[in-house]
This record gives C-alpha cells, structure tokens and sequence, in this order.
C-alpha cells in the first residue's frame, strides 16, 4: 500500500478503538484491488464525537467511516441525511461524504448480520429469537430479524424502558410477530443473540443465565475481540452451537464499500 496525495481516506471511528479489525478487513480488500485507499482506527470518545464530524465535512479526501461503540446511537443528531433504517432503529454505523461535503448515515448491522448467518448455513426463518441489548446494533439486528420472518423475538436489557422502546417500534411494524420483554432466557429458544458489549472484557459474566438452554441452540455474538466471549464460554459447556462476531461485519464489509463509494 502506497500512502500519497491521491488517497482516498476511510475512517473507523470507536471508543476504544484497539479490538476493532475492521481496518485490516478493509485494507486487505482495498491492496487486492489495487485501490489507492485507506482505512484507519480513529479513536473518538463521546466528547469529541462532534467535533470530530464537522471537521470530517472539511476533509475533502474523506470518503467515510465505519461507526462502532459506543457511537451508533450519538452520531445520528450530527448527520445531514440518513437511510430509511436508521430512522427506524435510531443508530447508524457506517456514514460517507458527499461531495457537497454533506455526511450521510446507513445502518448496515441488521443486514450484514443475517448475511452473516447465511454465509455459515444457519437459518432463522421461523424461529425463536432471544436477543440480548437493545442499543444501536441491537435495533439494526431486531429489525432485520423481523422483517426475514421468525416466530417471535423476545428482548432482554439492562435498562428495560429502552428495551420497551425497541420492542414499541417493532410492534408498530411487524405486528404479525411475536415480540416481548423477558429477564430471563426461554426454554423455547432457537438462537440466542449477544447484541451488547458485554464479553469485551476479560471479566465480564454472561448478561443472563444460560441454564436453559441446550445443544439444539445456536449461540451467537457480535464482538469480535475476544472472539471468544463469556457467552460463547458459557454455550460451549452447554454444548450449544455458536456463531462468531466477526461473520456480522464479514456480511457487510461489501455492503459498506458499496456505501461509501457511491455518488
């Protein structure tokens, strides 16, 4: 890769940024094509998230950039346009440059997740959901889950009023589904989804019991580092199946190149 005045500069903005792989995905596919672009780990905590995009509107070699934790949600109000997705879910996690210097925002988690899936053979069609978080990424991957058409999605978070939130907008357009609040994992569960940050830690416990789960359950996370998370641990003495977090942004690395390119 050759750094010169004709790059094109792409940007993954997150607090903390170290676990983020991201920037070798994306560089991998960047030097493979021959493109003079880059993608680079910008380390952006919640008090200069603001600053921070209006000083990418002036950067005119800055393509976009990948929004991680815990930014999903803040950058919204900073955005000049935004997608269809992220009015619905109220998070955003990949935004790009015009070249009116206007910053608009897509929400790809959703997408890039049930990708994901797809990609290691597991099917949700019809199935009982348990999905952990109701943050950003949360949101995207609720939706995204519905609108495939499972048999009911059930939520658990710690702030259970934002939970309710999340499960209000998804009854207002999926009410076809079954889809609650529950603290405490179903018996009835088919996929048991980790959409929180909880496992990035090397102390962190599973945010709920896994007791009744079995091996007919898939498992599945969003963290990439660790890749083995506290809840995979847990599955794995349950001998349940699991699925890695780094399928969901394997699932959307083409979809965000897409975004951020286009005029």
């Amino acid at each position: 890769m050759q750094i010169n005045g004709k790059t094109k500069v792409y940007g993954i903005l997150g607090d903390p940024i170290h676990q983020v792989t991201t920037p070798e995905l994306m560089n991998s596919i960047f030097d493979n094509k021959k493109e003079n672009k880059v993608l680079l780990p910008f380390h952006v905590d919640k008090h200069g998230l603001k600053s921070t995009i209006n000083g990418l509107k002036s950067i005119q070699n800055f393509k976009g950039a990948v929004i991680t934790m815990p930014h999903k949600i803040e950058i919204v109000k900073y955005l000049d346009e935004v997608s269809n997705e992220v009015k619905r879910a109220g998070a955003c996690n990949v935004i790009k440059r015009t070249h009116k210097g206007l910053l608009k925002g897509d929400l790809l988690d959703g997408k890039g997740f049930i990708e994901g899936l797809r990609q290691h053979n597991h099917s949700i069609k019809s199935k009982n959901i348990f999905l952990l978080g109701a943050g950003g990424a949360a949101s995207g991957i609720a939706h995204a889950l519905c609108e495939i058409g499972i048999n009911k999605l059930t939520i658990y978070n710690r702030s259970k009023p934002k939970a309710l939130l999340l499960i209000q907008s998804l009854k207002a357009i999926h009410s076809n589904i079954e889809i609650d609040y529950n603290n405490q994992i179903l018996q009835d569960t088919d996929v048991l989804i980790n959409a929180t940050s909880v496992g990035m830690n090397e102390n962190d416990q599973p945010l709920l019991s896994l007791s009744n789960l079995d091996s007919n359950t898939l498992v599945a996370e969003i963290i990439i580092s660790p890749a083995m998370t506290c809840t995979l641990k847990r599955a794995i003495e349950k001998k349940c199946k699991i699925h890695y977090g780094i399928a969901m942004l394997e699932g959307q690395i083409k979809l965000m190149n897409e975004f951020m390119d286009e005029e």
